[in-house]
């Protein structure tokens, strides 16, 4: 596990960009006709990617609460989750296998939870089909839903619950399987 871990160094540059790009990116919280303004926001939206993607098809479901509140947060967590998933695909291939079985379980649960949030965000990004009915969000089952004129949007607590299950069981799987094809069987290596 220690060859998973992320150094300083990298933590530095992580934190930099988030840093610029949030920066650059809460000019857009001000409407302003500046070429400068709109520029900084822009480039803070591209240094911010992808993490934005989620942040914003949250903010815009959870539209009553406040956005500064919703985009940052969500948009640094979910890069530190790709940076960390880029981080430990380079390694891993750069050596060609991980050298135990908590870097192969450890990679499928970030490849995994990866996937699901690239999932969830194209389904969060997709068009309401009424303004006044329940709608769904979240893959495979539904974490939150739109209440509609009458009220009763909220988070779904049992579905988000059987989404982290069905991550984690996914992970094992996948991690398993990786472990079945990288690795030999004991008894086949020895005629």
């Amino acid at each position: 596990m220690d060859n998973i871990a992320v150094s300083k160094r990298a933590w530095l540059v992580f934190a930099a960009i988030q840093t610029i790009g949030c920066t650059l990116a809460g000019y857009g919280t001000v409407y302003s006709e500046s070429a400068f303004v709109r520029a900084s926001w822009l480039i803070g939206f591209l240094a911010l990617l992808p993490g934005n993607l989620p942040a914003i098809a949250l903010s815009q479901t959870l539209i009553h609460v406040r956005t500064a509140y919703i985009f940052f947060p969500v948009t640094v967590a979910c890069n530190a989750l790709v940076w960390i998933m880029c981080l430990v695909l380079w390694r891993v291939f750069r050596r060609n296998t991980p050298k135990s079985r908590a870097d192969s379980y450890s990679i499928a649960l970030l490849a995994t939870a990866l996937v699901f949030v690239i999932a969830n965000t194209i389904h969060f990004l997709r068009p309401a089909t009424c303004a006044d009915c329940f709608f769904p969000y979240g893959l495979p089952f539904t974490l939150y839903h739109d209440g509609g004129f009458a009220g009763g949007a909220g988070f779904v607590w049992k579905g988000l619950a059987g989404d982290v299950a069905c991550v984690l069981a996914v992970a094992l799987l996948g991690g398993r399987i990786w472990e079945q094809i990288v690795r030999p069987q004991a008894g086949s290596s020895h005629p």
